[in-house]
């Protein structure tokens, strides 16, 4: 049983906890911020949330609230009032405060809030564990320590509560499909299915069928119904990755799936009502799609209730060594080598790296090392990182690029001058990272930040082989 502790001058306040709370929660009381300080010392293990008073005799909440972040730095802590003050709000919010209520309470409301605490507590106890054990049960779990990733985590438990769509962004490969993971988890829809979906990975041509299904004969190759993935997760929640790449027709279905959530198959008149909770990701910011006119603004406002952007790993590097000993752990286990860490160089070595391809290319380079590894320590020669790749042969591209417009500027219709050298740049930074990827299309999408799939696009659009 979870333990909540009430910190209030006003004994009736103490006492109401107590009488809403003590069948689902242990219920313990301080009437001030010296008595709650002492049972914090004795304590702090077993207290999962604080409800904190601001206006006390003696030391009022916000001391309180520094004190105890002292001694236990990841505790909820729901700070109250009876005066609403902007000020006192954005200091206790500033001074780490979970949340701030003004009495009186609404009981429903401050059940879901406690629920929303536990779970924030949970997953960034979760987030700062790295025992073997837990290594060991977990296929994939949030990690990390710095501040970008414990907001991360809050943000979960209170869009996991809530039920509305949730919109994921960042770069690929910070692990968006993990957070959508957590939130499903956390969620009331956690004993129902999860699906995945990369919106990227599916030909446009069968994108309508795999996500609402269809009908026998609907589409040559259509031998047989075939049932959607959103009839599929009824009940439970789906996660559409790349959204971005969606098509607008397709796009038109997904809103009105939001809209009412009814949707028919590929080939049918039949309107079809499934409850699927909806989680998005794109790695493109949506709403400069929304601009340019590939994703409709009206889909993306329905998508964007619940925004969760996740940080490049250059942008929180304190989050390497934690993740890099994270990956080792499982390395280890996976490969049963007897490799027991990094060596410093290594460990400075992957700090100093910028990780283009982010915690999924962290994650590579660590299995790699342990793999190729002849001693128990992982050096830097086993890390195999060229920290700037490519340099050498990218760095003369601004010389053609250059040379492109200055063979532009020299035709006499300078009308369309824009697209036509953009046309030449595209083609030619396609043709430059395939030769130095030495056709690898995988690592070419990678070092131009583009999906395969719009790579292949492009290479049949300026008919490079591939």
């Amino acid at each position: 049983m979870n333990t909540i502790m009430v910190v209030d001058d006003e004994k009736a306040v103490r006492y109401s906890f107590e009488r809403m709370f003590e069948d689902d929660y242990k219920i313990m009381t301080a009437g001030n911020g010296g008595e709650a300080l002492t049972i914090m010392d004795t304590e702090h293990n077993s207290i999962d949330v604080v409800f904190l008073d601001i206006r006390m005799p003696g030391m009022n909440g916000i001391e309180v609230l520094k004190k105890i972040k002292e001694r236990k730095k990841n505790i909820p802590v729901i700070v109250m009032t009876a005066f609403s003050d902007s000020e006192t709000a954005i200091e206790a919010m500033k001074e780490g405060a979970f949340d701030y209520l003004t009495k009186p309470f609404d009981d429903n409301n401050l059940r879901e809030l406690i629920d929303r605490a536990l779970t924030s507590a949970r997953l960034q106890h979760e987030a700062l564990c790295y025992c073997d054990e837990k290594h060991s049960e977990a296929v994939e779990t949030i990690v990390g320590k710095s501040q970008a990733i414990l907001k991360v985590c809050k943000v979960i438990g209170q869009a996991a509560s809530s039920g509305v769509p949730v919109l994921i962004t960042g770069e690929s490969g910070v692990g968006k499909e993990i957070v959508a993971r957590a939130i499903f988890s956390h969620s009331r829809r956690k004993d129902g299915p999860f699906m995945a979906v990369n919106c990227a990975a599916i030909p446009e041509g069968v994108v309508e069928s795999e996500l609402f299904g269809c009908e026998k004969g609907a589409f040559t190759g259509a031998e047989r119904r075939r049932i959607g993935r959103f009839e599929q997760c009824n009940g439970g929640t789906i996660f559409l990755d790349e959204i971005c790449d969606m098509s607008l027709s397709t796009q038109a279905k997904l809103l009105r799936v939001l809209q009412d959530g009814t949707f028919q198959r590929v080939g049918s008149n039949e309107t079809i009502k499934a409850d699927v909770r909806i989680i998005a990701a794109s790695n493109k910011p949506l709403h400069e799609e929304v601009k340019s006119g590939r994703f409709r603004e009206d889909l993306y406002h329905r998508l964007n209730v619940f925004p969760i952007h996740i940080m490049p790993l250059r942008e929180r590097k304190e989050d390497i060594p934690v993740l890099a000993e994270y990956f080792l752990s499982r390395a280890v286990k996976e490969t049963g080598k007897q490799v027991k860490g990094l060596s410093t160089d290594a460990l400075n070595y992957l700090m100093s790296y910028n990780w283009h391809g982010n915690v999924r290319e962290l994650e590579n380079v660590i299995k790699r090392a342990v793999a190729i590894s002849a001693g128990d320590v992982i050096g830097i020669d086993d890390i195999g990182l060229d920290s700037k790749p490519y340099k050498k042969e990218l760095c003369a591209l601004s010389d053609v690029i250059e040379n492109i417009f200055e063979s532009a500027l020299a035709i006499d219709d300078h009308s369309g001058i824009y697209y036509r050298a953009i046309s030449k740049v595209e083609k030619t930074l396609i043709e430059k990272a395939l030769s130095v990827t030495k056709g690898n299309q995988v690592k070419a999408s990678g070092l131009l930040g583009i999906t395969r799939v719009t790579l292949r696009k492009k290479m049949h659009e300026y008919n490079i082989p591939s």
